[in-house]
């Protein structure tokens, strides 16, 4: 892989077979250059597929997750581009509930990353079958000042086309609108917290296999504030860490699935009403997913003081704990029941 920097967008060919190995050195790659694309001023990361011998296998879904976490690492949008027109459906699929985008070529990518480049009265011929799609490309064109002709077929494409002369013509194209963009601005939370926010993940879902011996799993991520559509009777525990990464970190049980976890992890009979028991449990939950935590934070030489838990039965009330809005909130899985984490400022 090779790259080159145009018009203060950061453009990575992909000349090769992608695999999951390679997309995590790309992964690695760009981040470790995030000094130099702050002194180039780099408004967006662009992989080309121009040379992949192949857009259909399975690794690409694993490419979109890694440019997904790449954007949120670094606040600089991330695209796919030069793909090839039989192949835009599929990636078209595996990018709908990302922040990544689709360009078919790199003046594409230019003109949304960095409109400043092309002259204002740009006229653009945009030809999608999608209304949606096209609406949501057309919307962020006219708002930076382009004149815009729509076709939404073959024919009254061909027909357009020959009619004038564009100044730039759009197939095979999605543009995410700013609020589908991670909200990383508004997040406070440090880059180096969001690059190791899997370390929580794992080490929940290890630990409470291993303590339980339930199966835990997360089921997805996203930058929100609190999510406060969750069952009524909650135990919460928030713990506040320090040091090389800082923010609070929250665990949320429903109660009956934190009666269910107590039980399988004491290998007894746990009374449902008796709170001072449960919220103590959720508390020692959180204790050990910390704790092991902690101990993977020190192998890779960051340091991090977590604080003692404490227990809440009111999400407003554990709110007033931390000083964060939007955070990331986690949706996770205990033996097929929904519990959550949120980490915020």
């Amino acid at each position: 892989m090779t790259h080159t920097i145009q018009h203060a967008i950061f453009i990575v060919d992909y000349n090769e077979a992608v695999l999951e190995s390679r997309n995590t050195v790309l992964f690695n790659t760009i981040v470790s250059q995030n000094a130099l694309l702050k002194e180039k001023g780099i408004k967006g990361i662009y992989i080309s597929l121009k040379n992949a011998p192949s857009t259909q296998n399975a690794s690409f879904g694993h490419l979109i997750k890694v440019l997904e976490k790449l954007s949120q690492a670094l606040n600089i949008p991330t695209a796919l581009g030069d793909y090839k027109k039989e192949s835009f459906e599929h990636l078209k699929q595996m990018s709908a509930d990302t922040a990544v985008q689709l360009f078919q070529n790199v003046n594409v990518a230019i003109l949304f990353f960095n409109p400043s480049s092309f002259k204002k009265e740009l006229c653009v011929l945009l030809f999608d079958t999608d209304k949606d799609n096209a609406d949501k490309i057309s919307s962020e064109l006219t708002k930076l000042g382009y004149s815009v002709v729509h076709a939404y077929d073959a024919e009254d494409f061909k027909l357009k086309a020959m009619a004038k002369k564009y100044d730039m013509t759009i197939t095979h194209t999605v543009v995410k609108k700013a609020s589908s963009a991670p909200s990383i601005p508004n997040l406070s939370l440090s880059k180096q917290l969001i690059v190791n926010l899997p370390v929580f993940i794992d080490t929940a879902v290890n630990t409470l296999v291993t303590i339980t011996g339930l199966e835990a799993q997360k089921i997805k991520h996203e930058i929100r504030p609190f999510n406060e559509k969750i069952p009524a009777q909650v135990i919460i525990a928030a713990m506040k860490f320090k040091g090389d990464v800082s923010g609070t970190f929250f665990l949320v049980f429903p109660r009956e699935l934190a009666v269910a976890a107590l039980e399988a992890m004491l290998g007894e009979h746990v009374n449902g009403d008796d709170t001072a028991a449960i919220t103590d449990g959720v508390a020692e939950f959180c204790n050990i997913i910390t704790g092991s935590a902690k101990t993977i934070f020190s192998t890779k030489q960051i340091k991090v003081l977590f604080e003692l838990p404490k227990t809440y039965l009111s999400p407003n009330v554990a709110l007033n704990a931390s000083t964060g809005t939007n955070g990331v909130w986690i949706d996770m899985q205990l033996s097929n029941k929904p519990f959550y984490m949120f980490i915020t400022k």
